[in-house]
């Protein structure tokens, strides 16, 4: 295989290059809320039905293929890349998914900036996490931006394709801010 290779003491699939011919998918969930996660970042997640509760947008025919997903943005100085090699498509130093039972993940390193990505769907938990480790490996100081993006659904997925505009007009989101300058966003309609 050229793309990647079992990992049998882990119990992974590991896919060693962003270019594959197609999206290779990994499936999370737990009784209630289920993920789809491509090795680039991409797919969606949904609780309970794929059509009528659907919180993140994917076309499943777009061009280019595996459009839509929770990416991460890193800002190093100007030079903008992003570990799941999508959406940017800057050429990574280093990449590798590993598809696991219940999670995915994602590392990518460029210019000395390493960055290692988990996406899970704890048992017992209507939740998708999403940890993002960087590091320096480099000998000097960096200063770096980070910028997190997904894309709402707001729900119906059929209507969201066909008629996004109403759509867009029924939902609402609350951001509720930590001490520690982070943030958690809710969707309600």
């Amino acid at each position: 295989m050229r793309f990647g290779y079992f990992d049998d003491e882990r119990r992974e699939y590991v896919i060693t290059t962003p270019e594959t011919p197609y999206p290779w998918i990994n499936y999370l969930g737990t009784e209630d809320f289920f993920s789809l996660i491509s090795h680039r970042a991409g797919g969606y997640c949904f609780y309970r039905d794929a059509r009528l509760r659907r919180l993140l947008r994917y076309r499943y025919n777009n061009v280019p293929t595996d459009v839509g997903g929770r990416y991460f943005y890193i800002n190093d100085g100007g030079d903008v890349w992003s570990p799941s090699h999508a959406p940017v498509g800057a050429a990574l130093d280093c990449y590798e998914c590993r598809h696991g039972l219940g999670y995915t993940r994602i590392s990518g390193e460029r210019r000395g900036i390493r960055a290692e990505l988990l996406f899970l769907v704890p048992p017992g938990h209507t939740a998708e996490i999403h940890q993002l480790k960087l590091r320096n490996t480099d000998s000097w100081p960096r200063t770096i931006k980070l910028f997190s993006f997904v894309e709402w659904c707001l729900w119906n997925a059929h209507d969201d394709m066909t008629n996004y505009q109403r759509n867009f007009s029924t939902g609402e989101v609350e951001i509720q801010r930590d001490d520690a300058g982070g943030c958690t966003l809710y969707h309600t309609t």
